[in-house]
């Protein structure tokens, strides 16, 4: 409860919660930085800590007796730094590390005079960070050793400002992130049931999130319901109609039969059947992707083969070409449906249908080809609208309702697949089928 308390309920709540806490971790990591930063303050005092510690030594050796020097060194030493005096130095190297070189140049940059008393400093790994042993010569000759066990790694004041860029720069990109993320989320959402409209039943959305997400969720909702009452509506009301019209059309066909004129009898039976040929095509259409008919195990090529034989029984020159069995889990009714209006088209507009038949790893293509005059490649998209017909290409003579391709490709997406049409350059169209194997 006390996180849907503290989570606003819009959208604007949210994304200044999100960037109020972005600018709050952006001033506690800066605080971090600054506080490593000190440390480069740290160290440079304790360089010049050192520094005085070595002048101040270096000043009491000069009026102490030698015999005395131990005692004094000693005496003069602490925790931080150790003082030792010798009358000859050890052949310890010279330190060479970067760390090094900074620790001299600070302390010399506070005690000028130290820089010609041959200071020798070299770092150390130590049991819990770094120690630093050194020696300079005193102006007898003799020379005052040192040694500070605990000794801080500098940090560059560079890296600081590099740290606390780069703080910023994370905590801004975590807010944008959770920011294109609160949006984006609900957004995705709303893309895929916007795009699930028409294919098959409504998506709804969860009516949860920020106040003006929830109202697009109902509105969206509402929409749907509204556009699915619409078409079932819309189809109820043509199927009824097409109900009615079976029975008048019914009683013109059996009067038809009565008339003693041959020719009269034939021209009435071709228009009823032209009429009956309309009003299934426009219910096929209007089924789309409610067709309630369930993918079986079914053989495409003796699908095909059906096809071809019904088109050879009928005087038409048609052919298959492929393998001799396939089995496909697909919906074979509404698949038989759009592959005979394709093959009809081919017969109708190009004389023949020859139908062939391959198969990859991913793929099930079916190439239905024609010798008809083909389509004006401005117009290939075109052709699948309802009730589109090519009167420059297609002779209108040959009948139809122009919903035979837009049926076809309705069952061939049904199946997951797609429909091209290809202008073939020896003359012709050639529809290309694509099932997913």
């Amino acid at each position: 409860m006390m996180r849907l308390a503290l989570w606003p309920r819009g959208l604007i709540g949210r994304v200044g919660l999100v960037l109020v806490a972005a600018i709050l971790l952006e001033v506690i990591g800066s605080v971090v930085v600054f506080e490593q930063a000190e440390i480069l303050s740290g160290d440079q005092i304790q360089a010049w800590r050192i520094a005085e510690e070595l002048v101040t030594s270096m000043r009491v050796f000069d009026v102490t007796p030698q015999p005395q020097r131990p005692v004094v060194g000693r005496s003069m030493s602490s925790r931080e730094l150790t003082i030792d005096w010798r009358d000859t130095r050890d052949n310890r190297p010279e330190g060479a590390g970067t760390q090094t070189r900074i620790l001299r140049e600070a302390i010399i940059a506070h005690e000028p005079g130290l820089a010609d008393l041959d200071l020798r400093l070299q770092v150390q790994a130590a049991a819990v960070g770094k120690a630093l042993d050194g020696s300079l010569r005193l102006p007898d000759g003799t020379f005052l050793r040192f040694h500070a066990p605990n000794l801080e790694t500098p940090v560059p004041a560079l890296y600081a400002q590099l740290g606390s860029v780069l703080i910023l720069s994370v905590c801004v990109l975590v807010a944008a992130l959770l920011l294109v993320r609160t949006l984006a989320s609900p957004l995705a959402l709303l893309a895929r049931a916007t795009d699930a409209i028409g294919h098959g039943a409504p998506v709804l959305l969860d009516v949860h999130g920020p106040r003006e997400v929830r109202r697009v969720a109902r509105a969206f909702n509402a929409m749907q319901d509204r556009i699915a009452r619409l078409i079932t509506g819309r189809t109820e009301a043509l199927a009824a109609v097409s109900h009615d019209l079976r029975t008048p059309i019914a009683r013109l066909r059996l009067r038809a039969g009565f008339l003693a004129d041959a020719d009269d009898r034939e021209a009435i039976e071709a228009d009823l059947a032209e009429m009956e040929a309309m009003v299934n095509d426009l219910l096929d259409h209007l089924g789309g992707e409610d067709d309630p008919e369930k993918p079986r195990r079914t053989d495409l090529v003796t699908l095909l083969t059906t096809l071809v034989e019904d088109a050879s029984d009928a005087g038409h020159i048609a052919t298959y070409s492929g393998p001799d069995r396939l089995i496909l889990d697909l919906r074979p009714r509404g698949l038989k449906r759009g592959l005979s209006n394709i093959v009809n088209n081919a017969l109708a507009y190009g004389d023949t249908a020859r139908v062939s038949l391959t198969r990859t790893a991913s793929a099930v293509c079916i190439a239905i080809d024609d010798d008809g005059p083909g389509i004006p490649s401005a117009d290939v998209d075109a052709v699948f609208e309802p009730f589109r017909r090519l009167e420059g290409s297609r002779n209108r003579s040959t009948g139809g309702t122009g919903l035979g391709l837009t049926i076809a490709r309705q069952a061939v997406q049904r199946e997951g697949g797609t429909i091209t049409l290809v202008n073939r350059p020896e003359g012709g169209l050639s529809v290309r089928v694509s099932l997913p194997a």
